[in-house]
């Protein structure tokens, strides 16, 4: 069984990063989070560029991409270590593996592998999509906060939500608050693995 692990919000402080990146760049708009939370994955809604959303692409993916998605802090202090620490153990087993899945295109390519080289990932099997729908490719359990990716969940594969304020109404098999709730609770990880035996 092949676990997917989703860098963004995940791993990665991705919306942290992005707004700090973005009020930095002296935006018309100063967004703050901690006062407006995001309750939607419109990221144009939260984030206002002039040009719209083909603006907002071009930072993110061209501008911007090392500092949003390279340079950005992980989502939970040591949750790489402890994916390493489960991946040991996964491979030992021989039943089970991981994957980083993330949706990169152009300049966030990179800049993603540089932010995993840089947090010392040990796992050997990432893939990058230009969907959020396409993470679920290769997966047979995927662990996200995107809603899009979660609302498109292939029938018999399992979803793992990590709750934030942007996907309260998503469905998903399980939620968690942190990737250590997975990755340091055995029992509560087999039940994931064996929600469809």
């Amino acid at each position: 069984m092949v676990i997917g692990v989703d860098l963004n919000d995940v791993l990665r402080d991705f919306i942290g990063r992005f707004e700090e990146i973005y009020n930095k760049y002296d935006q018309a708009i100063e967004v703050d989070l901690e006062k407006n939370p995001m309750t939607s994955f419109d990221l144009i809604n939260h984030f206002p560029f002039d040009g719209g959303i083909d603006e907002l692409n071009y930072f993110l993916y061209v501008e911007a991409s090392l500092e949003i998605f390279g340079l950005g802090d992980e989502s939970i202090d040591h949750g790489m270590t402890k994916l390493n620490k489960l991946n040991l153990d996964l491979i030992d087993e021989e039943e089970h593996s991981l994957m980083i899945s993330s949706r990169d295109v152009n300049n966030s390519i990179p800049a993603s592998l540089f932010f995993l080289s840089k947090q010392g990932c040990k796992i050997n099997n990432v893939r990058f999509s230009k969907q959020p729908e396409e993470l679920w490719d290769g997966v047979d359990v995927l662990i996200t906060a995107n809603p899009i990716t979660l609302a498109n969940k292939p029938e018999g594969k399992v979803s793992v939500k990590v709750n934030t304020t942007y996907n309260v109404d998503c469905e998903a098999n399980y939620s968690i608050d942190d990737i250590i709730e997975f990755t340091d609770n055995e029992e509560f990880r087999n039940n994931i693995i064996n929600t469809n035996k």
